[in-house]
């Protein structure tokens, strides 16, 4: 790394500079849509003791690109239509908010030919992820016909799908969650892994969010390098430092969070490879996922 001074662990006053720098970024290259906040919306459906029995959450970016954050369906009302419901509810608030695109991921385990029956198509596997299992990656144009999920918007009327907030968000989160353990043990607990790296005058001139998740993984959320200080080797040592701790932690796979070409070829360069794309989002830009074999 080409510099004088040792890497120092991050504060959340630290993220919240970064997220705001790598905004800016992101807006000089790709400028918002009008109504350029990014938002979630929560969707739930309830038995008749007000507990919650499904549910999902929906993020929408400042590009107008919606994300199936998490789905759930209690084990005893499955198949009853529920999980379709839900969905037809998210991709109508999407449509609503101008989404073009639509896009998850799900495990091997869990619902990949429910996705496909509702017109989903498949646009990326991450590869013995959770080990000895596939992520898929799904996407569905929303300004297109579309062979599923059609007819379903009588059915959502009909059980009462209701808005949510965050604690029911959280709820659902933890359902699946539990879910997802039943069928993958988690390894260890999330270890936070952030580093930064300051001038003579204490600023920060660049750090990496990351972690070393409880598969195994080793999950890139931000890293930054302040301009004057880049294309020195700077970030990519940032990165191998957290790659060689996340590794002390078991990981054997490490995988950004969504990023975008504009964000791309310092990750190339880096050693990793595209797990995801997804053109046209932003309009006239393309979005990734992408890996590495640690």
């Amino acid at each position: 790394m080409n510099t004088n001074h040792p890497s120092l662990p991050c504060t959340e006053e630290d993220r919240a500079f970064i997220r705001d720098k790598l905004d800016a970024i992101d807006r000089s290259v790709a400028p918002p849509l009008e109504g350029d906040e990014n938002e979630t919306r929560v969707f739930r459906i309830t038995d008749d003791k007000e507990n919650i029995i499904a549910g999902c959450v929906l993020k929408i970016n400042r590009w107008k690109t919606a994300y199936l954050d998490t789905l759930w369906v209690d084990e005893k009302h499955r198949r009853k239509g529920l999980g379709s419901a839900l969905l037809f509810s998210a991709e109508k608030t999407a449509r609503q908010s101008a989404c073009r695109t639509m896009y998850l991921f799900t495990f091997d385990f869990q619902a990949r030919p429910f996705y496909e029956k509702n017109g989903y198509t498949l646009c990326g596997t991450l590869g013995d992820f959770p080990k000895g299992h596939e992520t898929y990656f799904l996407m569905k144009r929303l300004d297109r016909p579309s062979e599923g999920n059609v007819h379903k918007e009588d059915i959502s009327a009909s059980l009462g799908i209701l808005p949510g907030d965050d604690k029911d968000a959280g709820f659902i989160g933890d359902r699946l969650g539990e879910y997802n353990a039943s069928r993958v043990p988690r390894t260890h607990e999330y270890v936070p892994i952030s580093r930064k790296l300051l001038d003579g005058n204490g600023s920060i001139i660049a750090a990496i969010f990351s972690g070393a998740g409880t598969r195994s993984q080793f999950e890139i959320d931000m890293i930054w390098v302040d301009e004057p200080y880049r294309n020195q080797g700077i970030g990519s040592g940032l990165l191998a430092e957290a790659e060689l701790e996340a590794k002390g932690h078991g990981a054997y796979l490490a995988f950004t969070a969504v990023l975008y070409d504009w964000q791309a070829d310092f990750f190339r360069k880096n050693g990793y490879t595209e797990a995801f794309s997804l053109e046209d989002c932003p309009e006239g830009h393309c979005m990734f996922v992408m890996e590495k074999r640690l």
